[in-house]
């Protein structure tokens, strides 16, 4: 379990959003049209929504200082992935969109590089 988890005004919580601005701006440079930031149902979050080719693209973004507390993509647990899957349903729900074609994708940023992995989580079956 990470220690690295956003305090409400800590600078792990500075960290986050500094990680999401750069997310934001590379998967923009990259063709995503960002529909939305820090969307929260009560059974999870979303760290950014976007469009890629007609597709609803909902963003994992995972900060790092360093690998002290293991890799970006290790931070997101079957739990965690759970949560992001409901989320993701709700609003294509609230949407009026629920049989649209979506994704997840994780963006790992840490000091001098930012990886982005497309179609990161599987959405389980019903």
């Amino acid at each position: 379990m990470s220690s690295e988890r956003p305090r409400e005004g800590g600078s792990n919580q500075r960290l986050g959003k500094a990680g999401e601005g750069a997310a934001r701006r590379e998967l923009s440079r990259m063709g995503y049209e960002i529909l939305s930031a820090n969307y929260r149902t009560r059974d999870g979050e979303v760290d950014l929504i976007a469009r890629e080719d007609g597709q609803f693209v909902f963003v994992e973004v995972k900060t790092r200082l360093g690998r002290s507390y293991g890799i970006g993509e290790e931070a997101i647990t079957p739990t965690k992935q759970a949560r992001i899957v409901k989320a993701a349903q709700a609003w294509l729900q609230e949407q009026g969109e629920a049989g649209a074609e979506w994704r997840i994708d994780i963006v790992v940023v840490e000091p001098g590089h930012l990886n982005v992995h497309r179609n990161a989580v599987a959405e389980p079956d019903a």
